[in-house]
């Protein structure tokens, strides 16, 4: 690579690390404003709980939608070019979030509101399906092998900050706001913040340049998918499996030490709630630091050893986080969770390895069908499963987050052992 490379990588990932900021606030709008898209859009009953089970629907068709969205969005990226998606897919959300800041409200048209915003909704989700997914293929095509843990975890930083960013925005909407003016008008703000960031991203996304693997490789095929394709696919089924099960490991912890962790806390222990918010967002932060420390780990060493090491913490570091919940009500929950969080930014390694499963022609289909797909389903189950199990054992969090970290264990004992691992360039 010539001497300006680093600083090329850079700009290109700082592209995509910026896109992904902007991309994951506008998906979890519907997340934070649960309660009042329920009293704005829906009606039928008076019920407050009802009211926001209709809006958390919502939120969760998002997730259903996202494979759609990944094996549409994805096939064409595959055919026609990483930078053409990047670029239709930034476009259809800053449309949708400009279409949903200006909806009428039930009240202003009645049924016909609902209807328009939950489309509205299922479109975004089939974009960021392809979109949450794209960075991380676009940044593996375009570094070398030695440079792609750290460049490609750029990518998957830009998730996690987009996350605490969310949370920030929102304490500074709620504490702007009244309740009463957050129904009225000011649900729109967050949407018209987030159609502003997105045209940023996709103006930004002009400068990204066309990857050097898929132009090597550039597909003349149709846009509809051939028996041949298909079988190419069905012969990596080891790939397949092992894509999935790292799905299933990054989703798994996201969802429990990022968003799920603080609720599971406070249903068996007494922690003051400022303080295990603030431990949620540092322990957040360290994960996102953590992801760029075993993206460094794995080129200078082995990504199957930098996962087993990671995984290994995980599991350790879970049950020191749950003894000290026990025995000493929390008082070190601040330390514990920065390094919980910092061990679990291991899953960054995920999709470092899925990026080189799967040929270049089937690459960003591949990896984005079974990311979302296995990411709705783990989004759909785990939390309702673990709130459960947490009301009759209060270690469950604890002892799940040491399940995944055999699983990651295992998979970076196979990613170790695989002759074939090797860099992008050897499935194209």
């Amino acid at each position: 690579m010539p001497s300006k490379s680093n600083a090329f990588a850079f700009k290109q990932s700082g592209i995509i690390f910026f896109s992904n900021v902007t991309s994951f606030f506008d998906f979890l709008i519907y997340l934070y404003l649960a309660e009042i898209i329920s009293s704005t859009f829906f009606t039928g009953s008076d019920d407050p709980l009802i009211l926001q089970l209709k809006a958390m629907s919502v939120f969760a068709a998002g997730y259903l939608a996202r494979p759609i969205g990944a094996l549409l969005l994805g096939r064409y990226g595959d055919i026609k070019g990483r930078k053409k998606t990047y670029l239709i897919s930034s476009s259809i959300l800053l449309c949708t979030a400009l279409v949903t800041a200006c909806l009428p409200t039930y009240a202003q048209a009645g049924m016909i509101a609902p209807v328009l915003f939950i489309i509205a909704r299922l479109i975004q989700g089939m974009a960021f399906g392809a979109h949450s997914v794209l960075g991380w293929v676009f940044i593996s095509e375009h570094v070398p092998k030695p440079k792609m843990g750290f460049f490609t975890n750029i990518a998957s930083v830009g998730h996690m900050i987009g996350v605490i960013v969310t949370l920030f925005v929102f304490r500074l909407i709620f504490d702007t706001y009244s309740h009463a003016d957050l129904v009225e008008y000011a649900w729109r703000v967050p949407f018209l913040a987030s159609s502003g960031l997105s045209l940023v991203s996709l103006l930004l996304g002009f400068y990204l340049r066309e990857t050097p693997v898929f132009l090597n490789r550039q597909s003349e095929q149709s846009y509809i998918p051939n028996y041949k394709d298909l079988d190419l696919s069905l012969k990596r089924f080891h790939a397949i499996f092992i894509s999935v099960l790292l799905s299933f490991y990054v989703s798994s912890l996201v969802i429990v030490v990022s968003l799920l962790l603080p609720k599971l806390i406070l249903m068996k222990f007494s922690i003051d709630g400022s303080l295990l918010a603030m431990a949620n967002v540092i322990g957040t932060l360290f994960l996102a630091l953590g992801t760029l420390f075993f993206g460094l780990l794995a080129d200078r060493n082995s990504t199957g050893k930098a996962l087993m090491i990671g995984s290994v913490a995980v599991s350790i570091l879970a049950f020191a986080f749950y003894y000290n919940l026990q025995n000493s009500s929390g008082d070190y929950i601040l330390i514990l969770y920065t390094l919980l969080g910092f061990s679990a930014g291991v899953i960054g390694l995920g999709p470092v390895i899925m990026t080189q499963l799967f040929p270049t022609k089937v690459r960003l289909t591949s990896v984005s069908v079974t990311y979302n797909s296995t990411y709705a389903v783990v989004g759909g189950v785990l939390p309702l499963a673990l709130i459960y199990a947490t009301e009759y054992v209060s270690f469950s969090p604890a002892l799940y987050l040491t399940f995944m970290g055999i699983i990651g264990f295992i998979t970076g004992l196979y990613v170790y052992r695989l002759p074939s691992f090797s860099a992008l360039d050897a499935y194209t």
